[in-house]
Parts: C-alpha cells; structure tokens; sequence
C-alpha cells in the first residue's frame, strides 16, 4: 500500500456548517449533503489497497453482486483470494471492507475530522469499491453514518423512516428493504458528503466505474442491550441468600398458578433496589458497551515490558521538552471515560472497566501521559496493564535507547 501525505486530510467534513448548526439542526433528525466538502479525498485509498485488504487473514469483507435491474442480489463473504477478484463481471458489483482505518493510519486519521461528536460513538471505517451499477441495495441502518465520495460517482436515493416493523425481503444473506418510497435523491462525487440519520432508509448505485466510497459510522447501543449488561452487573452484586419467599398470599389454592399477588412481590424487590446503584450500572455499561472492541482477537501487545522498564520509561519521558510518554492507541482499541466527580474517573478501555484519577483517566484518552501524574503505585499499574493487554503501544521514540 502506498504512503500518502496526512495534509490531504484537511478539509471540514461539513464544509460552511458550524458543528453546533449541524448538531442542532440535522444530527440524528434529517439527511445533509454536503458538496465539495472534501475535495482532496481522491488520494486516499484506492482498488488496490482496498482487495489487498480484502485478501488479509483477519479481515472482515463482503462482496455484493447484481443484475442490471437490481432484482437480484449475491452476497459473498471474505477474505478472498485476490484472482476471485479477475473472475468478476465487468458492472454490477461491490466490494466492502470493513475497518480500513485498522490496516492504513491515513484512513484512521479522518475520525479527527469527527471529533465535533462524541469519538466514543464513532465505530469504524468501512470502504466500498463498485463498478458502474453496483450497490448493496435499499436498505436502513440502525446507526448515523457520513458516507464521503472518495471517487467516482453515486446516485443516492433517500427513503422512508424504517424500524424493526419495516418489512424485508426474504434474502438469506442481506437485509434489503420490501419497500422503498423516494423523498430525496442525490448525484454525488468525488469530495461530497452525505449524512444520514440511523432509521433513515438510503439505496445508493455506482454511476460510474471505480466508485469508492467511504462510510463513518457512529455505534448507538439499543436500550435492551444496555439494560441487559446493567442487569448484569447489579445481579453479580446480590448475595446468594436473596431469595424468592412467599407471602401468604402469593400461595395460591391451584398449586400451577403464579398469581398478582407472586409476581407483585417480585416486581417489590425491584422497586426496592437502590436507585444509584441502577444510575451506576446503566453508566457503566454505555461505557463498556462504547468501548468494545470490534475485533478483540486483533489486540495484542508488541512486547511485553516489566514494572522497572515502564519505570525507565517514564524517567526518560520527564526529561523530554513535551514531558508525555510516547504511546498510542492499537488501532483496534477504543477508550473512553466518566467523571465521577472532580478528581476521580472511570476509566473504560475495551469493553472493561478502570478506576482513577480523573487526570489519568483523560491523559490516558487524549495520549498525553505526564510521568508526574503517576503518583501512585496503582496508576503504573494500570498503565503497565494496557502497555502489557495491547491497548496502548510503546512508540517506537520511546523504545529508543537515550
């Protein structure tokens, strides 16, 4: 893959809008497109790095195949071997990848151009390369999405509201839509951005060949999901002993029958249980739930490093101008925090849960670890667990023998 300058990245992703106009006035609400939003876009990834990727051990790709109609549909699933890809027709298809932005640091870097929202919520970058005519049909996500035109040219066709109740075709591999009815209709190309609310249904075709095609997604946990894992985490706080007792009325005269007066006294307990407990454990597990990771299997430290090298490490750090640890991110690691008041934090790194400072905890976040923060032996303990679990990686600066 080829190596491109990170200056192509640039350009605002909402063009004249300010980020307050935009959340307040389309985020999660209505569609915006905006044209020539990133006009440099062009440069950043093209068909070649896109089925190198396809062809990777490890990598989640899908290949989408139609008719000239688009009545019929073909979904195939990777990796591929890379001749699969000289065997295909000449229209009609689409190659998608998910999470380019774990295999080229240059696509990684365009989620700082999304930072106006919340980075817990952003997932990943998929990337989709069609021919002319390709596409993967109408259909509606359950989460917002900017879809950049990294090259050639897209119409974009602008749906209903869809829900659970909207009705799909009966396909073994796709969720296509029955129904779509048209309110808006798009010619995009290259540097344009489109947003579209999650629920909005969408239905978007290559116009032209080598239509590549760049989706940021925004994960939103539905309510069940987060009840269920705070559900969890209060059940595993309850003492065995806390058991189901009957009360006389809840004997009833038929030995089979739960009546009211059963199922009122468990509906009791629950309104018995302490309400910051409840707060806590819904908080908890939007952070857990934020920050799971997509590919857990691809986390994995580089090496693992001692308590007395960290300690050297961060000796060297302090002496240096900028005074931070030099570490980063894996690529497949997401972070996050919670203040719980003004000095101490949860701190939630791949789906668990950290308790520190509230300094830490944001330097942590936002990559600036002061060694002065580590005052306690606990917070190089925490720091020497993520540089040991994969999380964070020691950069290759600090490796460096002084």
């Amino acid at each position: 893959m080829k190596n491109r300058d990170k200056s192509l990245l640039v350009k605002n992703p909402l063009g004249n809008w300010t980020a307050q106009d935009f959340i307040q006035t389309c985020w999660q609400r209505e569609p915006l497109l905006v044209a020539a939003a990133m006009p440099d876009i062009r440069e950043i990834i093209g068909k070649k790095d896109l089925i190198a990727i396809a062809c990777e051990p490890g990598s989640e790709a899908r290949l989408v195949l139609t008719d000239a109609k688009q009545k019929n549909w073909q979904c195939e699933q990777g990796p591929f071997k890379a001749k699969h890809f000289k065997s295909l027709p000449a229209s009609h298809w689409t190659l998608l990848v998910q999470a380019v932005d774990q295999w080229m640091p240059v696509v990684a870097g365009l989620l700082k151009k999304f930072e106006f929202l919340p980075r817990w919520r952003l997932d990943d970058i998929m990337i989709s390369y069609a021919t002319q005519g390709g596409g993967v049909g109408p259909h509606f996500d359950h989460y917002d999405v900017f879809l950049l035109q990294a090259s050639g040219k897209r119409r974009w066709k602008i749906g209903q509201r869809c829900d659970e109740q909207s009705v799909l075709r009966d396909h073994p591999d796709m969720k296509l839509l029955k129904q779509f009815k048209t309110t808006a209709q798009y010619d995009v190309e290259t540097g344009d951005v489109l947003y579209i609310p999650s629920g909005v249904a969408h239905w978007g075709t290559a116009t032209s060949d080598d239509c590549i095609t760049i989706s940021i997604g925004f994960r939103a946990a539905s309510h069940g999901e987060l009840l269920q894992m705070a559900l969890n985490k209060i059940a595993s706080q309850l003492p065995e002993s806390q058991r189901y007792r009957d009360t006389t009325a809840a004997i009833d005269a038929d030995p089979f029958c739960i009546n009211a007066h059963a199922a009122e006294h468990v509906l009791l307990f629950f309104k018995n249980l302490d309400a910051e407990k409840i707060k806590q454990a819904l908080a908890q597990a939007l952070g857990e739930y934020a920050t799971e990771p997509r590919y857990p299997d691809h986390i994995d430290a580089e090496k693992i490093i001692t308590m007395s090298r960290l300690n050297h490490l961060l000796h060297r750090a302090a002496g240096k101008k900028q005074k931070y640890l030099a570490v980063k991110h894996h690529p497949a690691s997401r972070f996050a925090y919670r203040p719980l008041d003004s000095k101490r934090a949860e701190l939630y790194v791949d789906g668990e849960t950290h308790y520190t400072s509230l300094k830490l905890a944001q330097a942590i976040c936002h990559l600036q670890i002061n060694p002065g923060l580590m005052r306690q032996e606990k917070d190089k303990q925490l720091l020497l667990a993520l540089v040991n679990q994969g999380s964070l990686l020691i950069s290759a600066s600090a490796e460096m023998i002084s």
